[in-house]
């Protein structure tokens, strides 16, 4: 079972700094009131934003290292399967 701190600390903080800049620019939003809230918490929101995207970034490259090693993996597990003698891809000559 995968545990929820494997991908490593670094992960969760940048998780968890996400969300926290996401709730204080809304509360900070709700309590100045109208667009002016808005306007002043906006770079607040960037961070969040960029937060989460820096995170999916991540993860969209920790799939594709296990991708690349699961496909090495079956790539070995393929080369020691086949029978010493033969050749593979060789291919046989007609008469």
């Amino acid at each position: 079972m995968k545990r929820f701190w494997d991908p490593g600390i670094s992960r969760t903080i940048l998780l968890v700094f996400g969300v926290f800049t996401f709730v204080v620019a809304s509360y900070r939003t709700l309590a100045t009131g109208g667009l002016e809230g808005l306007y002043d918490n906006y770079w607040l929101y960037m961070v969040a934003f960029g937060c989460v995207i820096w995170l999916r970034y991540q993860r969209q490259r920790q799939k594709e290292a296990d991708l690349r090693a699961e496909d090495a993996r079956k790539a070995e597990t393929k080369k020691a399967a086949r029978k010493p003698g033969k050749a593979a891809g060789k291919p046989k000559k007609r008469k």
